[in-house]
């Protein structure tokens, strides 16, 4: 593939992970037309994976004071203040959301987990896209990306990043992203996206929640 013919691919996942994160709502994650191989895949791996030191990367056991709830091909273990609700993605997968309200009323608190069925690029491929976007963002942008331990045959990839929203009534805010991408299978990549203003982020429990997140499916 030419230089030409890269940057339009990587365009064409750029613009699909950022809308996947900011909107929670996913079809197909990418655009293209042959599927990717694994030698081609591994030019997107992260150089390390997380390690125990990395603390806030790894993956927990729930905390006592946690309800386990289950979801199509997970399990995500939660607080009972966070409100619950099951609905349907724009492709028509169940879409589960935990929410809390925030300091900040237009953007709560919030866990989503998404199912990307039978995706056209890999979650090696769609977190990398990821970070790119985020990380040209502007010239205070920043994002980092870790693979994590997972199951042989799968594979799992954490994107954290900032950026500011607008909203309404008040001065704009910045907001942290979680973005958790784990391939149980070639048809099936589970999703799941935590957020929260910035300055809330630190004590919110949406970035413990996110690492309760186990899945339970193999396939789509």
């Amino acid at each position: 593939m030419g230089r030409l013919g890269s940057m339009r691919s990587l365009r064409r996942l750029t613009s699909a992970a950022s809308g996947l994160a900011l909107l929670l709502v996913l079809g197909s994650c990418a655009d293209q037309e042959e599927p990717v191989t694994p030698e081609a895949d591994s030019i997107y791996l992260p150089s390390a994976t997380a390690t125990p030191s990395e603390g806030a990367t790894t993956m927990i056991d729930p905390p006592a004071d946690y309800s386990t709830v289950e979801g199509a091909g997970f399990e995500i273990s939660v607080p009972g203040e966070f409100r619950q609700e099951r609905a349907t993605s724009s492709n028509g997968e169940p879409l589960l959301l935990l929410e809390l309200p925030s300091q900040v009323s237009a953007i709560p608190q919030r866990v989503a987990v998404i199912r990307d069925v039978a995706p056209s690029s890999s979650a090696a491929e769609q977190s990398f896209a990821l970070e790119t976007a985020k990380s040209a963002g502007g010239p205070d942008a920043e994002a980092t990306r870790v693979q994590l331990p997972t199951e042989e045959g799968q594979a799992a990839f954490l994107v954290r990043w900032k950026e500011v929203r607008p909203s309404k009534g008040s001065a704009n805010v910045e907001v942290t992203y979680w973005q958790l991408m784990q391939q149980v299978g070639d048809d099936l990549i589970l999703n799941v996206v935590a957020f929260a203003p910035s300055e809330e982020f630190p004590t919110s429990e949406v970035s413990k929640i996110l690492r309760t997140f186990v899945p339970t499916a193999t396939s789509a």
